[in-house]
């Protein structure tokens, strides 16, 4: 019997947690409670996602200490997006080939929403040769599903499914959505602006920053290695000052 993919147990524990997050705002709704979680959840996202697995892992646009390291793997890790390793060979690629037939975030805009890749897609690995030589991205990933899945139970047992759906699994649906719709607003140039002609269809877009605080695709894509994607005093880009306080070396762009 051939081996369940990474690809469909993370889509089976997304589902889970959708699930879990939809009972508890059905069976227990306080707007000021769902508001709250809700602000908390995304700002754990931009930490663990856009900090960590996107500027730090996948582009290496600034450095850190290990122990600040360790600390972002034990946020981004409950967001399931992917261990870092998946995240960043996704990703690498998607720069490689942004809106073309190899682009792992293929077009209609729904199968990238709901992460559907190519049939025969696959991670290259000369994208992720540094990642598999580092100890601790290898036994994340190697781990990845059994540290969720006990997490969950942990949780379900100690909290019960309510507190869980508002924490937890509305942190992993929430932050899973948000991605999603970075990655087709932010490659749909008829609704947005493009500060920079790059060779692909990123554009930046108000309303999607205003939302998500992560809008500026185009300007990330016209310079991916850079920690900020800032490039206009009125843009404020929230990931760029939480790497301010963490980042300790020189580089910036």
């Amino acid at each position: 019997m051939n081996k369940i993919s990474f690809h469909t147990k993370l889509m089976s524990m997304l589902g889970i947690h959708f699930c879990i997050f939809l009972y508890a705002v059905s069976n227990y709704w306080q707007l000021n409670v769902f508001l709250i979680c809700l602000l908390i959840s995304r700002l754990l996202g931009i930490i663990g996602n856009e900090v960590a697995m996107h500027r730090l892992w996948t582009h290496k646009s600034f450095k850190t200490s290990k122990w600040v390291e360790f600390i972002l793997h034990i946020i981004s890790t409950p967001l399931m997006h992917g261990s870092s390793i998946v995240y960043a060979g996704i990703h690498r690629q998607h720069h490689a080939y942004a809106d073309t037939e190899k682009d792992p975030h293929i077009k209609p805009w729904y199968k990238t929403v709901f992460y559907i890749r190519n049939k025969n897609y696959q991670i290259e690995n000369k994208y992720i040769v540094d990642l598999l030589k580092d100890p601790w991205h290898k036994w994340t990933h190697k781990n990845y599903f059994t540290v969720n899945s006990i997490l969950l139970v942990v949780c379900l047992v100690i909290f019960g499914p309510i507190i869980t759906g508002y924490t937890l699994s509305l942190m992993i649906v929430l932050n899973f959505t948000i991605t999603g719709l970075i990655n087709t607003i932010g490659h749909a140039p008829n609704l947005g602006f493009r500060n920079f002609n790059t060779k692909d269809g990123s554009s930046n877009n108000h309303l999607l920053h205003l939302i998500t605080w992560n809008g500026l695709h185009n300007n990330h894509h016209s310079d991916p290695g850079s920690w900020t994607y800032s490039k206009n005093k009125w843009e404020i880009d929230l990931p760029a000052y939480i790497i301010l306080l963490i980042k300790n070396d020189s580089k910036s762009k």
